[in-house]
């Protein structure tokens, strides 16, 4: 697979992301894919849908904006920012109305056209910091 046709599907993946098309983003995946960096665990297709309606539940007006498209071989990292307002309950936290964002890098490894195995890793204390959850550290 060429390198641009793994940023192609990459594209697709955050397009259907900022759509809320949750069965669509899943079609780009193969039905055993996993999912690194949600959980302790990987997550299969079903346990990404859940953790993804949950995040687009309590960020409704949330957009994913990619920053850069790496690609090698069958492997593309993603560099993105989330942009949204809590709006919704997330991780047991009711909603303040704050406006977030949230930097991330995610790769996805890609075979036959379709994702096998994606991995996060997103910035989520500083998500917690913006929500209040967890005090900032004071400037020195």
């Amino acid at each position: 697979m060429s390198a641009e046709a793994t940023k192609t599907i990459a594209r697709h993946h955050m397009e259907r992301l900022n759509q809320r098309d949750l069965d669509g983003v899943l079609q780009l995946y193969t039905a055993d894919a996993r999912c690194h960096g949600f959980a302790p665990e990987p997550l299969d297709r079903d346990g990404y849908r859940h953790s993804m309606g949950m995040l687009l539940a309590a960020f409704p007006d949330s957009r994913f904006t990619v920053d850069e498209l790496i690609a090698e071989g069958d492997m593309v990292a993603i560099r993105h920012y989330l942009h949204g307002t809590h709006q919704g309950e997330f991780q047991g936290i009711p909603p303040t109305g704050k406006q977030v964002t949230v930097t991330a890098i995610g790769i996805l490894h890609v075979m036959d056209d379709r994702i096998v195995e994606t991995w996060l890793n997103a910035d989520f204390l500083g998500l917690l910091q913006q929500l209040g959850v967890i005090q900032a550290p004071s400037p020195a």
